[in-house]
């Protein structure tokens, strides 16, 4: 029996009519009988009750009709899959990304990518807001909190660890902290959002809640400049800060106490029995790029102790 059979047998029980199922797909009313008498032959069965008015289906076809359209649905998706895992990506694709994460770790490699993928066009919506992927219609998304759909997919771009941070100016005037009590004698920057850092010690998890800002402001890349200008102590994902770390326009503190509760980066999209090929590319192509681990998280030691004090020179 082929598939054709039983999608012809479901046509007839849909319009009940063979000989219209048959006018659909080019049928004589002779041949279209006669394809239905070899399809209840091949089920040992009349499928359905014939008179000159009506084509109804018979108790045996109520049967055939409720597991053939599952299997034909099902063969639907296998096919559907198959067909994507050998198109090539094309299209348009959506993306979002916070500000600091589209700058550094996917603006610089879109040439390479578009040379790779020519026929994918991009549109990027890099900012701070957490989009509603399948709402707004968004392909995929990067994330670094914790994700709050569980029906999305997802795919692990790379750990997100976090550092507590100043600029070589701010340690040489206020001094370093090397635990969470000296926190309270030191300016601190942080966002409304992580009212309290969490450290791990010695002794377990230790909490310090940021009670009175040096600066408040909704935005990460506020957090990010006030640092570098001197203003305190912030929290950041390495992600964000691993260059300034390794080239020394800020330093890490308290390395005895790393910062808890740190998540990972993800590439998430919409759920769907299978991911567009589009989709695919960009992730693997992201990975490529990151390594594993990826570069953030292994590339921000700076080659020899910073002076505090003493203004880094810029790079390049």
């Amino acid at each position: 029996m082929r598939i054709e059979d039983l999608q012809f047998f479901i046509r007839i029980a849909e319009l009940g009519s063979l000989s219209g199922a048959g006018r659909e797909i080019g049928l004589s009313p002779s041949a279209a009988s006669a394809r239905l008498t070899t399809l209840e032959k091949v089920f040992g069965a009349q499928l359905f009750a014939r008179t000159t008015r009506r084509t109804t289906l018979t108790e045996a076809g109520r049967i055939l009709l409720q597991h053939g359209r599952a299997a034909v649905d099902e063969i639907d998706q296998a096919r559907s899959v198959l067909e994507a895992t050998t198109e090539a990506p094309r299209g348009s694709l959506r993306i979002s990304c916070n500000t600091f994460f589209g700058r550094k770790h996917i603006l610089p490699y879109l040439v390479e990518f578009r040379t790779l993928y020519p026929d994918i066009q991009l549109e990027m919506d890099i900012s701070d807001r957490m989009v509603d992927l399948i709402e707004e219609g968004y392909d995929i998304a990067i994330r670094g909190a914790p994700l709050a759909d569980s029906s999305l997919l997802a795919r692990r771009l790379g750990g997100n660890p976090r550092a507590l941070c100043a600029s070589p100016d701010y340690l040489a005037r206020r001094g370093i902290p090397t635990n969470p009590e000296d926190l309270v004698n030191h300016d601190c920057i942080s966002l409304p959002s992580v009212p309290v850092w969490y450290f791990n010690g010695p002794e377990g998890e230790v909490g310090f809640e940021v009670q009175k800002p040096v600066i408040k402001g909704d935005s990460g890349d506020l957090t990010y400049d006030a640092a570098l200008h001197g203003l305190g102590l912030s929290l950041k994902s390495l992600a964000h800060v691993w260059e300034d770390l390794r080239d020394g326009r800020l330093v890490a503190v308290m390395e005895d106490y790393k910062v808890a509760r740190t998540g990972a980066i993800w590439a998430v999209y919409p759920p769907s029995q299978f991911v567009p090929p589009k989709v695919t590319a960009f992730v693997d192509f992201l990975i490529s790029k990151y390594g594993r681990p990826p570069y953030w998280d292994t590339d921000y030691r700076a080659p020899e102790a910073v002076k505090l004090g003493e203004r880094p020179k810029k790079s390049g």
